[in-house]
Parts: structure tokens; C-alpha cells; sequence
């Protein structure tokens, strides 16, 4: 009997772990419509590179002022935007801002920036 009812608690417990895990999953990052941006970034005249950047500038922002960091991906995407734009010191700017945020693309940033 006892043992009935530890088994019980403990998938009761479980239960409760579960539910409240998905109730406080809150992302720590600003996202905005960076994800619809680079969707709109694969289609073809979908949205051209001036509108792209001044969303993800606007992104940039928001996210500022919400006190919350870009997602990983944001700062390179935008670094590509204005090395297609044709200016490179921003892409540039936004390569590096890429790197010092997540260190972990530093060698792919550092790849893309010798193609610059």
C-alpha cells in the first residue's frame, strides 16, 4: 500500500513539474519578427534590403529598451543586409557586435568577414 501511494506521489509530483515548467518557459531574448524577417530574407522580392535592415534596426531597439538581448543570428543577419547594401563599415559593425555576443560564432563570423 505504501508503496501504491509513493508511486502515485511521485508521478503526481511529476505531473506538477511538467505543467509548471511550461507555464514559466519564457524566452530571454527579444525576437519581435526577426524570424518573420529572415523568412522574408529566403523569398524572392518578398521585401527588399532596405526595409529589412530598418526592421531589424527597429528590433535592435526594442529590444534595447525592454532591457532583453537579440536573439543569437540577429547582429549577422544585419551585418549581411548592409554588406549587400554595400556598406561594409556597418556590416562590419554588426559582424563584430555578432561575435561579442555569442562567442561561439566567432570562427564562422571571422570566415565571413575575410569574404568581405
Amino acid at each position: 500500500m505504501l508503496k501504491k501511494q509513493s508511486v502515485i506521489g511521485l508521478l503526481f509530483t511529476g505531473m506538477l513539474f511538467s505543467l509548471s515548467g511550461c507555464q514559466s518557459a519564457k524566452t530571454i531574448y527579444y525576437w519581435d519578427d526577426y524570424q518573420e524577417n529572415l523568412y522574408n530574407y529566403t523569398q524572392v522580392n518578398k521585401t527588399g534590403n532596405a526595409e529589412q535592415i530598418q526592421s531589424l534596426e527597429h528590433t535592435i531597439e526594442k529590444a534595447k529598451s525592454a532591457n532583453k538581448p537579440v536573439p543569437p543570428g540577429l547582429h549577422a543577419h544585419l551585418g549581411l543586409l548592409y554588406s549587400n547594401a554595400g556598406k561594409k563599415d556597418k556590416a562590419l559593425e554588426h559582424f563584430e557586435a555578432e561575435k561579442s555576443l555569442f562567442p561561439e560564432s566567432k570562427n564562422f563570423i571571422d570566415f565571413i568577414e575575410k569574404k568581405l
